[in-house]
């Protein structure tokens, strides 16, 4: 019955339609809790009132309520109504009809090349449909906050570059990866993850060196006091002070920071100077006025620190580079199985015999493979968040508890956001725990040691 089922391209089709409403409307549930949840939060929470007014509070709780409403309405009609509709009509096929069209000499008609444009054509549909909403977003939307303001020429450009980025890795991914399969067949797969593998360890070696010129410029600490602390605090757990970067941010408004990164050699913990008091200058006389006196004091900063020592020493990097490297063979293992099954292909309007591997891609891992995907990302996300109570723990165990409150209330105060979620749309959305939720497992950690 199974066996049938699977070479039944009507019966695939159909799987296919049902997963897309129910991982949709599912994620539509989840707002709808998260809405719920924010039009009882009326009033600022009591330990944010000294850092957040009730005013600033109700315009994020607007912003928040229509962002939600919006995704909601957006979600509706771009996603599922027209992703149903897709499905049901043949889209993709369709559009590889089309290309083939338009393929008028012999070289064009090679997959490769028809995978590009293929993927060009439905960039520029996706484009289309979701042009409306973002116009919405744009225009009604992001008034309800304050963001940068950029002049209509930094805007062209940064369009400009982001097109010719993405075409260039778009071509080299597509000639790659279709080469591979074509060549290799089942056991291309192999390829495709000692690719994945070569690239993450690229990442790693190149993101140590390439954090200063992107963020901004390495800087000498000229709080001697900040230093001496930090000298301290990193022969305390092993840390060679050496892996410890002071970037002075080229842009004030990416916020205050700190993040962990690397291993071995290459292993780095990168302060942003807007973290530090007075950008950790000996004097505040170099700031323009409006920059006086921001960021952390000093017992605050060592408190980040001490939690980012804390990933570190609990090995979350190396842990979440086996998580992905297990999520990846899993997932490739999967689109083996199903990527050569031909009624896939026919059930998104495909003739038989027509399987372009492009094709396969984005209907296995856009459609066919969501529950998997679903679930996986929903325990990787679980993994982060221990990740950041570990790292908490570590920071408390330091003695660094009640810095460490401070400082994560003072960080609130310069990067804003709603303070309150619901904890299901929590648990399926963010890397991160609150805000709240880290404030009270601190608290219990006091409590449970007094």
């Amino acid at each position: 019955m199974i066996v049938q089922f699977w070479n039944d391209p009507a019966i695939i089709l159909l799987c296919l339609m049902i997963i897309l409403l129910v991982d949709n409307l599912w994620n539509l549930y989840l707002i709808l809790r998260e809405i719920k949840m924010v039009y009882g939060a009326r009033h600022v929470p009591e330990v944010l009132r000294p850092y957040l007014s009730q005013e600033l509070f109700e315009r994020m709780r607007r912003y928040k309520l229509h962002k939600s409403w919006f995704i909601i309405v957006n979600t509706l009609i771009v996603v599922v109504i027209c992703g149903c509709l897709e499905l049901y009509f043949g889209f993709y096929g369709l559009l590889w009809d089309l290309v083939a069209r338009c393929a008028i000499w012999s070289w064009m008609k090679h997959e490769i090349w028809m995978s590009f444009v293929y993927l060009i054509f439905l960039s520029l549909y996706i484009l289309v449909k979701s042009l409306p909403g973002k116009i919405y977003e744009k225009c009604c939307i992001s008034k309800l906050v304050k963001q940068p303001k950029r002049s209509w020429s930094q805007r062209i450009v940064m369009e400009l570059v982001d097109i010719c980025c993405s075409l260039l890795i778009m071509a080299t991914m597509v000639a790659v990866v279709v080469s591979m399969v074509n060549a290799f067949n089942q056991y291309a797969f192999v390829g495709i993850y000692l690719m994945a593998v070569l690239l993450t360890v690229m990442i790693i070696l190149i993101i140590p060196v390439a954090i200063d010129p992107f963020i901004g410029q390495r800087v000498q600490l000229e709080n001697q006091a900040l230093k001496a602390g930090l000298e301290q605090l990193t022969r305390r757990v092993g840390f060679s002070m050496r892996y410890v970067h002071i970037i002075h941010v080229r842009d004030p408004s990416v916020g205050s920071n700190a993040f962990f990164f690397g291993s071995c050699c290459l292993k780095r913990i990168v302060i942003f100077d807007t973290l530090l008091l007075n950008r950790g200058l000996a004097s505040d006389a170099r700031l323009p006025p409006e920059e006086r006196g921001k960021g952390l004091p000093n017992e605050h900063v060592l408190a980040v620190v001490a939690h980012e020592l804390g990933h570190w020493k609990r090995g979350h990097f190396y842990k979440a580079i086996v998580m992905f490297q297990l999520h990846l063979l899993i997932t490739l293992g999967l689109f083996v199985i199903c990527y050569t099954h031909g009624p896939i292909y026919q059930a998104v309007g495909f003739d038989v015999g027509v399987q372009p591997v492009i094709v396969g891609f984005i209907v296995i891992f856009g459609f066919l493979l969501t529950p998997y995907l679903t679930i996986s990302n929903v325990l990787m996300l679980m993994m982060t968040r221990q990740f950041e109570y570990e790292a908490d723990k570590f920071a408390f165990q330091l003695g660094y508890a009640a810095h460490l409150r401070m400082a994560l209330l003072k960080l609130y105060a310069d990067n804003l956001t709603f303070p309150l979620s619901d904890t299901c749309y929590s648990s399926w959305h963010h890397t991160h725990p609150t805000m709240l939720h880290r404030l009270q497992r601190l608290e219990r950690l006091e409590s449970n040691r007094t």
